[in-house]
């Protein structure tokens, strides 16, 4: 991660910077930001609520400086929830032995393959639990390790089965990988066969959000396509990115049919989420999210509940989030504090 963050700041440094003579005027808002050390030398922080406000929707406008007028080249990192996979091309060659209870096979992933951390092994039997060592090589002839507590298995009960083939090691560039299967002690006669190999770059990453309260309006009775229907107008308190709601709702057991809409245009509303809200009775009082569809830049938003003959839910909070932006800049040595993050230059 630190080598991440260290190309993106790179990379980003003739995008961001700005002549030092370059007059503050042009940017009508700032904010003084504390910054938290992330890891080495660089530092974070959220961008606030009231910034994404004023500033524009891809957040190109702001611009760090110190007390002392002096920019800091910075990085934007939005913290959505990473679940990623890519497959690298792979050949299998020299299936073999290791030993009277192990089994090895070589992988080639071809020159140049890219980075890879995971890999999907498939072998013959059920019902064990086996133990699995990685190897990588650039050569093919010299090895070193990457994973020697790695384990797969798979048991299965009527009709249930619970598996998993995936060893995960340090993300490496090795074009060879050497895998090595042993045989269950308690479930195999003989030593397994590795019969597939997949090898991939997964990039998990736990997404970081950025919530605030939304005040509880008063709500409107309207018709929805003929039924009885309760309408709020939420307002976020700026112009700023959404992607789901949070909803509190005292009753203990109802089902209802709602619609999310972006109405900062009145001419061209725009659905964003619908579905049903739904609580069995004995049921966990838990707040209720409701996803959009996507990602959106808007300040009014209705939501829409149709009741039919029932009587109108008792909406008691409402919390809007969104994955947080993040900034993130190096300091390689004092800096004159407080910060301040310059916005509103369109």
């Amino acid at each position: 991660m630190k080598s991440l963050l260290f190309v993106i700041v790179a990379a980003l440094v003739l995008v961001v910077s700005v002549s030092a003579q370059t007059s503050l005027s042009l940017w009508p808002y700032y904010v003084e930001v504390t910054p938290e050390r992330a890891d080495g030398q660089l530092y974070d922080f959220a961008v606030p609520l009231p910034v994404m406000d004023k500033a524009r929707a891809d957040l190109a406008d702001l611009r760090l400086f110190d007390s002392n007028n002096r920019e800091i080249p910075y990085a934007i990192r939005v913290r959505r929830e990473l679940d990623e996979k890519r497959e690298i091309p792979a050949r299998l060659f020299n299936h073999g032995s290791a030993g009277p209870s192990t089994s090895e096979v070589s992988v080639d992933l071809a020159e140049n393959p890219g980075e890879h951390n995971e890999i999907e092994i498939e072998t013959d039997g059920t019902n064990f639990r086996r133990q699995v060592v990685i190897e990588g090589s650039d050569s093919g002839r010299e090895w070193r390790m990457l994973s020697n507590d790695g384990v797969i298995f798979s048991f299965a009960s009527q009709n249930n089965v619970a598996e998993s083939q995936k060893v995960s090691y340090p993300t490496s560039r090795y074009r060879y990988l050497r895998v090595k299967v042993s045989r269950d002690p308690m479930t195999d006669d003989e030593t397994p066969q590795v019969t597939g190999v997949k090898v991939l770059m997964v990039v998990r990453e736990k997404g970081w959000l950025s919530t605030w309260d939304v005040p509880v309006p008063s709500y409107q009775l309207q018709r929805n396509q003929g039924a009885h229907a309760t309408v709020w107008t939420l307002d976020l308190g700026g112009r700023v990115p959404c992607d789901r709601l949070s909803i509190e709702i005292a009753e203990d057991s109802f089902s209802r049919p709602f619609q999310v809409e972006s109405i900062d245009d009145p001419q061209n509303v725009r659905l964003l989420a619908s579905g049903d809200l739904t609580r069995h009775s004995g049921e966990e009082k838990k707040p209720l999210v409701i996803y959009f569809n996507e990602e959106t830049v808007v300040r009014k938003l209705r939501l829409q509940i149709t009741d039919y003959s029932n009587p109108t839910l008792n909406i008691t909070t409402i919390d809007a989030s969104a994955p947080a932006r993040q900034l993130v800049f190096e300091l390689k040595g004092p800096v004159a504090e407080p910060l301040r993050l310059f916005f509103g230059n369109e």
